[in-house]
């Protein structure tokens, strides 16, 4: 059986570095694990919609770039079968209800929460680089482990 694993926007946009034209954060280990989803059709990759939602907000900046991201990033994982992205629902609202107690200097913002719940609905790993995250699954044990 394939292993699952949710992914967030830090994590995408470093598996995509080149595109993003940005430093990759995330370890070797993520990075062969994303390929193995997309290229060997070991993992099942999935990938919350909000993720997308803060691609588009903040990195559709000119018609091109737009255009390259389309290409590049979103092509290749809508063509991929081990690759599926996340809407929310019901279930992952309840999740997303659950993420309380988080220490006020490091606060989420809703993305982030949504991001947190998909991996918590399904019991994935998260791959991630982001820190807020990293700590609060520390604490809390709510999904079972982050890929950095």
């Amino acid at each position: 059986m394939k292993k699952r694993y949710t992914i967030d926007t830090t994590a995408l946009m470093s598996y995509f570095s080149d595109t993003f034209q940005i430093e990759c954060k995330i370890s070797k280990d993520a990075i062969n694990i994303i390929d193995e989803a997309f290229d060997e059709n070991k993992h099942i990759i999935q990938i919350p919609s909000i993720v997308f939602v803060e691609i588009f907000s903040k990195q559709f900046t000119t018609p091109e770039k737009a255009a390259q991201i389309r290409y590049v990033v979103y092509e290749k994982i809508r063509g991929c079968e081990n690759v599926s992205i996340e809407a929310i629902d019901k279930e992952l609202l309840e999740c997303f209800i659950q993420i309380t107690d988080i220490e006020a200097n490091h606060n989420f913002d809703n993305h982030d929460k949504i991001i947190f719940a998909t991996a918590m609905k399904y019991q994935n790993p998260l791959i991630t680089s982001d820190l807020r995250l990293i700590r609060y699954n520390r604490r809390k044990r709510l999904i079972p482990g982050i890929i950095t």
